[in-house]
């Protein structure tokens, strides 16, 4: 999104590259700003809280408060009480099942060693994707209204 002559992503990972910056919606309009997630509790709370709002975006919370999670541990219990924890949070969300069950799937076939690096990398991607879905339907959504 492009705010203030600049543009901006609504999530990104945090210039301390182990935190998660989210826009804070609950502040809009009044107010532009970021938060930082640093544990999957608080990616739980911001979904849970409004803070991120749009199912992708939700979606995308969702995969990064996984990685938060398994920075610390990285075993199945801990991916399996991640994915249980942010799943209750709007357990209606189309995109939060959908985004939960892509990171399940995708992450319990790697080694644990391995699962928070895959986890990050994972996350970054889905962020992506859903960015470049969203400038598609700007793109196409300027066409229809010139």
């Amino acid at each position: 999104m492009r705010a203030f002559g600049q543009n901006h992503r609504t999530i990104e990972l945090g210039p301390d590259l182990g935190s998660v910056l989210v826009l804070d919606q609950t502040r809009l309009p009044d107010a532009f700003e970021k938060i930082a997630l640093r544990t999957v509790s608080e990616a739980a709370d911001a979904i849970r809280g409004m803070v991120v709002r749009g199912a992708p975006l939700i979606g995308v919370t969702a995969a990064f408060g996984v990685w938060l999670a398994l920075r610390d541990d990285p075993g199945d219990a801990a991916l399996d009480a991640a994915v249980r924890l942010l799943g209750a949070t709007r357990p209606t969300a189309v995109n939060l099942a959908w985004a939960l069950g892509r990171v399940r799937r995708e992450l319990g076939s790697v080694a644990p060693p391995d699962r928070g690096k895959e986890a990050l990398v994972l996350a970054m991607r889905m962020a992506d994707e859903d960015a470049a879905a969203c400038h598609a339907i700007g793109f196409h959504g300027s066409e229809l209204l010139r």
